[in-house]
């Protein structure tokens, strides 16, 4: 609990896959909007999701994920899928078109959500990712703050996919924490899911979204020493003050990665928070950079046809930093002539 985000009293633990944790809330915010809207057809119900979103393996996270993360094929539900903002970089230089976009995407939502209600198929939930996980797309504050306050208003369960993002990696540790939301926005989401780094998983929530202790289908095995290693990890993030250090080498990699941009032209579109930064390749996919990079023992993830995504540890300096800054100017397109 001393890392709920805030708003947030109450916990659930699922099994430690981010999956589950994403299953469950959606679960347990589907139940209880059908209860508050006296529904009790569940199947009529829907959630959701944006584009490049990856919420887990399961049918309901894959129906609300990106279908390119379904690579294996898996039937998902008929859930609606929302646009999100394709933004134009660098931010400072393109805020009009930039806004003009994320409105276009909110009143597209918007629409959706209509739609949906006069289909009889009501939307019960919308689950979006800070950061998405594929092609990391990410918009401004505004954008989310004008979700939430949309959710607010329609009475929709409002839930935030941490599974990715949390746990410090973007200098904060919830990235939703960079939306600064306010009671005016509808207030702290209704549901935080987290996983991964965290070693464990589940989710916050406000009071209304507490799990009935006695319904069985939501008893899970939670691993004692798994939140043992939780409560020592944070208190080492603390004990180290990580999360400023991560925003001291976020700095320096934004600048220098926008200087490579400029200078070079071999990437585009730096974007993200803290070091969960992500960029886009210019000459060619991203497969010859990635491998060009592993060849000097740098480990990016690759996101999509052409995004490179950063995912280092929270101890990463400036000083390492400065290697992956080094690598790419002195990037060859042609690299695998050398092989």
């Amino acid at each position: 609990m001393p890392v709920a985000p805030s708003g947030l009293t109450q916990i659930q633990l699922t099994d430690g896959s981010s999956t589950t944790a994403n299953e469950v809330a959606i679960s347990t915010a589907i139940m209880a909007y059908a209860m508050n809207h006296k529904r009790d057809n569940y199947s009529n119900l829907s959630v959701l999701g944006f584009e490049g979103a990856s919420h887990g393996q399961s049918v309901a996270t894959l129906s609300v994920s990106d279908s390119a993360v379904n690579e294996a094929g898996v039937p998902t539900y008929d859930w609606p899928t929302a646009p999100m903002p394709k933004m134009t970089y660098p931010l400072a230089m393109n805020e009009r078109a930039n806004a003009e976009e994320e409105d276009r995407c909110v009143e597209a939502t918007k629409q959706i959500i209509v739609q949906q209600r006069a289909d009889g198929r009501d939307v019960a939930a919308i689950i979006v990712e800070p950061i998405s996980s594929f092609k990391n797309m990410q918009a401004t504050p505004a954008f989310y703050k004008k979700l939430r306050k949309m959710a607010s208003d329609e009475g929709i369960p409002f839930i935030v996919d941490e599974t990715k993002s949390g746990m410090g990696q973007t200098g904060k540790m919830w990235a939703h924490e960079h939306w600064w939301l306010q009671d005016r926005d509808g207030g702290a989401p209704d549901m935080v899911t987290f996983g991964g780094k965290a070693g464990i998983s589940g989710f916050f929530s406000n009071y209304d979204y507490r799990l009935n202790p006695h319904c069985a289908s939501f008893e899970q095995s939670v691993d004692m020493v798994k939140v043992t290693n939780f409560g020592l990890t944070w208190k080492q993030m603390q004990k180290d003050n990580l999360l400023e250090f991560v925003q001291d080498t976020s700095s320096f990699l934004k600048i220098e990665l926008g200087n490579i941009a400029r200078d070079y032209g071999t990437i585009e579109n730096v974007r993200g928070n803290g070091t969960q930064i992500a960029f886009d390749t210019t000459v060619d996919g991203a497969d010859l950079m990635q491998r060009w990079l592993l060849k000097r023992g740098i480990v990016t993830a690759r996101t999509g046809p052409k995004t490179l995504a950063l995912r280092p540890a929270l101890i990463l300096g400036p000083s390492q930093a400065a290697h992956l800054r080094d690598a790419l100017k002195y990037y060859s397109p042609n690299h695998e002539d050398s092989y």
